[in-house]
């Protein structure tokens, strides 16, 4: 339910290693984009007699609500036989830190949202979340969930300059609850003490820290390509998220892919992503706050290189035990035991 064809940014770069990795494993269509050009295109599909020949089918759904034609195309697929496996991504309609529903275009959104996912339940032969506080949060309250956590990209394999003091975050810094606040100031923090820690942010445009930025939060526009570029001067990776009710049960997709650089992690002691950094002893976990934060700053900078170098490895070890193909295979073999 997003366009696959206007560069990688958030969930595309989940979407696209996803699709990349099942088409190495099965002959594979791919019905994408947004609603508008969504519906036409599965119009197109349904009339042209493909359903039929299909195994099975995957969904990815979207942060916006299904269409109609969403609904209608799997419930017709559902008839004609066809086991449907759909993944719910996340419920940001539901938590007031990511969704307010100042409009009235709004309000009636959030309202549909819990209705949408009934539908889409109903319309599948099974329904897959991120987590188990995410399948609750939006009604499912089955004992076993069946859970697809994001999986990593390829580890990078690129070595840290000896010189390295920077920390990267990539992704979106629009709300409060992403905690730029709290990473400004343990920063600050940090650089007070003697110290001469940089931020690397990485965003889309639009999604960059706000202006006025200090001298030492450098932003940068780009994909994958360009972080591999900037790791050589990466010390650590950084996620400093407020633990909200919604960031508690997200699987953030760049903490997943933080394993794959390579570098030590420090992220938040929100449930799921510092379950991700303390399974994989990849880095340190810290209260959401100016205190917890800095002092992990410093705790890694203050490191010495063969504990830098332990959590390097085990964060790329990380990586590859969850690797995309891993993920894949489980939706293959997911939707044969629906067959």
């Amino acid at each position: 339910m997003y366009p696959l064809d206007r560069g990688k940014w958030g969930p595309t770069v989940r979407i696209t290693h996803l699709r990349d990795a099942l088409a190495e494993l099965v002959d594979l269509d791919v019905v994408s984009g947004y609603r508008t050009a969504r519906r036409l295109a599965l119009a197109r599909y349904a009339v042209s007699g493909r359903l039929r020949g299909l195994d099975g089918i995957y969904v990815e759904n979207s942060s916006t609500l299904p269409s109609e034609t969403d609904i209608a195309f799997l419930g017709l697929a559902r008839a004609l036989g066809v086991p449907v496996l759909t993944f719910v991504r996340d419920a940001q309609y539901l938590f007031e830190e990511y969704y307010v529903a100042d409009s009235m275009k709004r309000r009636l959104a959030r309202a549909a949202f819990p209705g949408t996912m009934n539908a889409l339940r109903v319309v599948s032969t099974r329904v897959a979340y991120p987590s188990r506080g995410l399948a609750a949060a939006v009604g499912d309250h089955a004992a076993e969930p069946l859970l697809l956590p994001p999986g990593s990209p390829a580890p990078f394999g690129v070595a840290r300059d000896p010189a390295a003091s920077a920390f990267l975050f990539v992704g979106g810094m629009r709300h409060h609850v992403h905690g730029l606040d709290l990473l400004v100031d343990a920063i600050e923090r940090v650089r007070a003490a003697g110290h001469d820690p940089t931020v690397i942010s990485v965003s889309r445009p639009g999604e960059e820290p706000s202006a006025p930025r200090p001298d030492w939060l450098r932003v940068e526009h780009g994909d994958e390509a360009r972080i591999r570029a900037l790791l050589p001067e990466v010390l650590a990776t950084i996620q400093p998220r407020r633990c909200s009710p919604y960031n508690e049960i997200a699987v953030p997709i760049k903490v997943m892919e933080y394993l794959a650089y390579g570098r030590p992690l420090v992220v938040t002691d929100c449930l799921e992503q510092a379950a991700i950094v303390r399974d994989a002893d990849a880095g340190l976990v810290v209260d959401d706050s100016v205190d917890g934060l800095a002092g992990a700053i410093l705790a890694v900078l203050e490191a010495p290189p063969s504990e830098l170098d332990r959590w390097s490895a085990n964060a790329t070890a990380a990586a590859s035990a969850n690797a995309w193909s891993e993920r894949a295979q489980r939706i293959v073999a997911t939707i044969d035991t629906l067959r």
